[in-house]
């Protein structure tokens, strides 16, 4: 007889831990369904890091500084144990919630002329509030561009990278206008091509602290301590000003294996 999968309860007001590759735990709440975003979850992500052995304290986590909010479905992170459940608040914050806006650029528009007409999605803005209808205002204004929250519904995978490492890695046209912005702590490491060169690099926060340019069978190694060598220098362009894409992002091991070759 197949055994019954346990329901899952989520409520408003639950707080979630998730434990960051065992170096830290971080702290959500959900705190809304938005029905007019599939009627997924919403949650707040805090800020603050916590040691493996913190015990929790729900109502000091739900005072602490919002990292972001973000939909989500919640019982996807519970199945897979990317989160579980440590308590519940009835302060959810109510007043910065109501302030959240989340937006989307979109490659398509319904025209009643038309019908659907594919359009440049930085031209296609969408924003809105929680339960609040979508309004299309065309190209992002700036008021935007650093209090903006994606409003895509995102798996478990990409709401604990974001923990992690302060953004959603891979790549969107919306980037082209919203900068990622790592977490000053966080390790990222990056691959990209140019001018016949394949360039490694190791960023800690928004700064290159190492890098390996790889040319004609040599390696050129690159560091905060030496950050010159053979006409080649370190990068100084901060991580953010670049629009990276999907296949620029490597893991750590990658980098370590071509940096002690």
């Amino acid at each position: 007889m197949k055994e019954k999968r346990k329901r899952i309860v989520t409520k408003i007001g639950d707080v979630f831990c998730a434990e960051i590759d065992g170096a830290f735990k971080a702290y959500f709440q959900y705190v809304a369904n938005d029905l007019t975003m599939l009627n997924s979850s919403v949650i707040r992500v805090f800020k603050k890091r916590y040691p493996m052995d913190y015990v929790p304290v729900i109502e000091e986590i739900v005072k602490e500084e919002v990292l972001f909010y973000a939909h989500t479905i919640l019982k996807f992170g519970i199945e897979y144990n990317a989160w579980y459940k440590v308590g519940k608040s009835k302060d959810m914050g109510d007043s910065a919630l109501s302030k959240v806006v989340f937006g989307r650029a979109q490659s398509t528009r319904y025209s009643p002329k038309h019908g659907i007409m594919h359009i440049n999605p930085l031209e296609n803005w969408w924003i809105w509030k929680i339960n609040q209808n979508h309004i299309c205002i065309g190209k992002l204004p700036l008021k935007y561009h650093d209090t903006l929250e994606l409003g895509e519904v995102y798996p478990f995978n990409s709401i604990i990278k974001k923990i992690k490492y302060g953004y959603y890695l891979g790549y969107d046209t919306m980037y082209s206008v919203l900068k990622r912005r790592p977490h000053p702590e966080a390790d990222s490491y990056m691959k990209a091509e140019s001018d016949g060169k394949t360039i490694y690099y190791h960023f800690k926060g928004e700064h290159a602290v190492r890098e390996a340019v790889v040319a004609s069978g040599n390696i050129m190694k690159l560091t905060s301590a030496n950050p010159q060598c053979a006409g080649e220098r370190l990068r100084t362009e901060a991580f953010s000003d670049t629009i990276w894409r999907q296949d620029n992002f490597i893991t750590r091991q990658e980098f370590e294996d071509v940096w002690n070759t």
